[in-house]
């Protein structure tokens, strides 16, 4: 039985949930269900595709070397009715 190995394509359609801290520079971004994912933009517009290459990169890194990947946790909603 042949089973299929999850690409990057498809840990990048995922909807892991970002961290954003503005600060002096920019954003910082962290991806908390990739550990050690995080990057830096230095305007708004430059969030997302810093994200996506922080995340190709990790996700790439821990493709070649064997190591599972987390998929993102259950989005917990804080607003109770």
């Amino acid at each position: 039985m042949k089973t299929t190995q999850k690409t990057i394509d498809y840990y990048l359609s995922l909807p892991y949930r970002l961290v954003i801290a503005p600060d002096d520079e920019g954003y910082g971004v962290e991806i908390p269900d990739l550990p050690g994912c995080f990057t830096h933009a230095q305007s708004w517009e430059d969030v997302q595709p810093m994200v996506q290459e922080a995340m190709s990169l990790w996700i790439g890194v821990m493709l070649e070397d064997n190591k599972p990947i987390p998929e993102p946790a259950i989005p917990v909603n804080p607003i109770q009715s």
